[in-house]
């Protein structure tokens, strides 16, 4: 028997309805210091049970952002416990991921010989992997990393990669495999009615190729990448982008012809139907991921597509707040600020 659990969308549904508003966005940014970001925060947002305990006179950026991160996962960890979903593969995701980027930052560290991936464990997650993160800081290279994690799947995922002759590793290359290796499993473990699944996956595949877009778009702006470059960092896979229409795009001569081409794709299209500038291809494709899962979880009556999309939104908003935190910390105008929320 498939159950609902119409509880959790309930639950999922009243969540988002205390989320950040453009008032709320507005108040930050106009805020002096750090300090007071974090006393608005604390005094009038949802986040005030997470901030409860804190002093906001002292309180510092990067412990500000920890504490919002944290927040985020405590969250998940209420949805997914609440009807005792967690119990079912698909609803695991976000530890699959938090062990993915864990081992991508610690893949940097090595690369950059540097000893502050301990410092930035999340040890409240620790409890939760299936590898010990601390135990993998202990590893000195590469190949060490390969064995810490030789009877997990991420194991299989980096075995054929090495160092090249100044023993440092191809991070970006690693991240495609690791990514890909994620989406599989979560397509593998989607087993739900029919019409969720399909709404789910279309859902993912449509991340997916804005992902692909904006990491399409960062090469051929910023390092001018020819087309098998920028193959070869895609996730090989394809929603309303076809690899066709992709390698299309990436086989432009320059980020000007990039975008041209782009403007006639179905998302080019659509960012022009919600009012964003293709040309500013990034930031749009940013509002556009957010805009299709807002959408999603207000039309969703089901908990994988209402847990999955309130998770991306809530992830969003703690990003926009730490990109507002930066703002003030650096003295930057709150209307240049403004330009880089995503709402």
């Amino acid at each position: 028997m498939i159950r609902n659990y119409n509880a959790t969308v309930a639950k999922i549904m009243a969540m988002y309805g205390r989320r950040l508003t453009t008032q709320d966005y507005t108040e930050l940014m106009n805020r002096q210091t750090v300090a007071d970001a974090a006393d608005y925060l604390k005094k009038n947002t949802h986040y005030s049970p997470s901030l409860a305990a804190i002093d906001t006179n002292t309180v510092h950026r990067g412990m500000l952002e920890d504490l919002l991160h944290k927040s985020v996962f405590e969250t998940y960890m209420r949805i997914t416990g609440f009807e005792n979903i967690s119990k079912q593969e698909f609803y695991n995701y976000k530890i699959i991921q938090t062990e993915i980027d864990e081992i991508i930052r610690f893949i940097r560290c090595l690369n950059a010989c540097s000893d502050k991936f301990v410092q930035g464990v999340p040890v409240y997650i620790n409890r939760y992997t299936s590898i010990d993160l601390l135990e993998m800081a202990k590893a000195g290279s590469f190949a060490e990393l390969l064995r810490f994690l030789e009877k997990t799947p991420y194991y299989e995922a980096l075995r054929d990669i090495r160092p090249d002759e100044n023993g440092l590793v191809d991070v970006t290359e690693c991240e495609t495999r690791l990514r890909t290796y994620f989406f599989t499993m979560l397509e593998k473990s989607m087993h739900f009615k029919s019409a969720d699944e399909k709404r789910l996956n279309d859902f993912i595949e449509t991340d997916i190729d804005l992902i692909n877009l904006i990491n399409s778009y960062r090469l051929k702006t910023y390092f001018n990448a020819d087309e098998d470059t920028i193959e070869k960092d895609m996730l090989p896979f394809s929603g309303r982008l076809t690899a066709e229409k992709r390698r299309e795009l990436n086989s432009t001569a320059n980020s000007e012809e990039f975008v041209r081409k782009f403007s006639k794709t179905y998302y080019g299209r659509q960012m022009v139907r919600c009012g964003c500038d293709p040309g500013d291809l990034e930031q749009s494709a940013k509002k556009l991921r957010h805009r299709y899962a807002a959408s999603m979880l207000r039309s969703s009556a089901s908990a994988p597509l209402s847990v999955y999309a309130f998770m991306f939104l809530l992830e969003t908003e703690v990003q926009n707040i730490i990109s507002i935190i930066e703002g003030i910390r650096y003295g930057v105008d709150p209307v240049r600020i403004s330009q880089l929320i995503i709402i």
